[in-house]
């Protein structure tokens, strides 16, 4: 019996990482725009795959068609660095998050501004809440703020960081937020209770990033100790370690289907991970620190950006719907 779990097991791993081999390989790049005059600090893409929405150094946002690379439109309303570029989940609005304090809302077909929500200090992050009712973010002065997006009243404030909120993510279901902060904490709140329910000293040092899975059982952060973590959505049990980065990390992201990680790191590389054997499949190099990157919503895409340049990939997998 001892026998034939060791060659079940094996094979099974072997699996798992032809699984991972084959994404690797099936990775193309499609794309690449070049930005003079100006430093990307954020990117993402719409979820039609449509556009790549860009945030910049000095607050422009703009958008460009995704496989050609032309411009569609120019905004502006930040006047300093835009931290995130987010979507709602029909995909109509994206929201940007500044160091203006500023949060503002956008339709994502022409950049027209609609609202506008200020935090305490620079704003870090932001999220739409699955039913569209919500935006939350977060940012320097420690506090995670739900706005409602028709009143623009705040509906929850969630105390409990004790440094700047770098990274949160809502779960797909509506009920929780993650977030992760500078104090070196990961935390779980219940929004609609305003409530933490968990936490753990999650890194050895500043976790600049979170994400969720969509199958809401795993949370992967990154942080400025150069590693990746794997996480258990419910217990908060730390799954895995990654190692693989040289210097910190700035974002991390889960493939919509739930079997891959990408990592973007100040030491110019973006690695792909395998979730299920929890190894690195691929490191695409780039010229300079990667400030940012997202998979699309059905993992058709990934898109990825460095101080000066936008890189648009295939995955080679089929879409993942909704």
């Amino acid at each position: 019996m001892k026998s034939s779990f060791k060659i079940t097991s094996f094979f099974l791993i072997i699996i798992l990482f032809a699984s991972g081999y084959v994404f690797g390989q099936n990775l193309k790049e499609v794309n690449s725009i070049i930005i003079d005059n100006n430093t990307v600090t954020a990117v993402n893409i719409s979820p039609d795959n449509s556009l790549v929405i860009c945030g910049f150094k000095d607050g422009d946002i703009i958008a460009y068609e995704t496989l050609t690379g032309k411009q569609v439109y120019e905004v502006k309303r930040h006047n300093n660095d835009i931290h995130s570029i987010s979507f709602n989940k029909t995909g109509k609005y994206f929201a940007s998050a500044g160091q203006d304090r500023a949060v503002v809302v956008w339709t994502v077909a022409e950049g027209k501004q609609l609202k506008t929500f200020y935090g305490g200090d620079a704003v870090w992050t932001a999220e739409f809440t699955p039913n569209g009712k919500y935006l939350a973010s977060g940012g320097t002065d420690q506090l995670i703020s739900v706005w409602e997006l028709v009143s623009g009243k705040r509906y929850r404030s969630l105390w409990g960081h004790k440094n700047r909120v770098y990274s949160l993510k809502i779960s797909d279901d509506g009920k929780y937020i993650v977030s992760v902060s500078g104090d070196n904490s990961l935390k779980k709140w219940d929004i609609s209770k305003q409530l933490q329910v968990k936490t753990v000293n999650a890194h050895a040092n500043i976790i600049t990033s979170v994400a969720i899975s969509s199958n809401q059982k795993i949370i992967v952060t990154g942080s400025k100790d150069n590693t990746v973590k794997l996480w258990d959505f419910d217990t908060f049990d730390n799954i895995a370690l990654m190692r693989g980065h040289q210097w910190w990390i700035n974002k991390v992201d889960i493939s919509p289907d739930s079997k891959y990680i990408a990592s973007a790191s100040d030491d110019q590389t973006v690695i792909l991970w395998d979730i299920a054997s929890r190894r690195k499949i691929k490191t695409m190099e780039f010229d300079s620190p990667v400030k940012d990157l997202a998979f699309s919503r059905d993992g058709k895409y990934l898109v990825a950006c460095s101080d000066n340049q936008i890189r648009i990939f295939t995955t080679g997998f089929p879409a993942v719907s909704d």
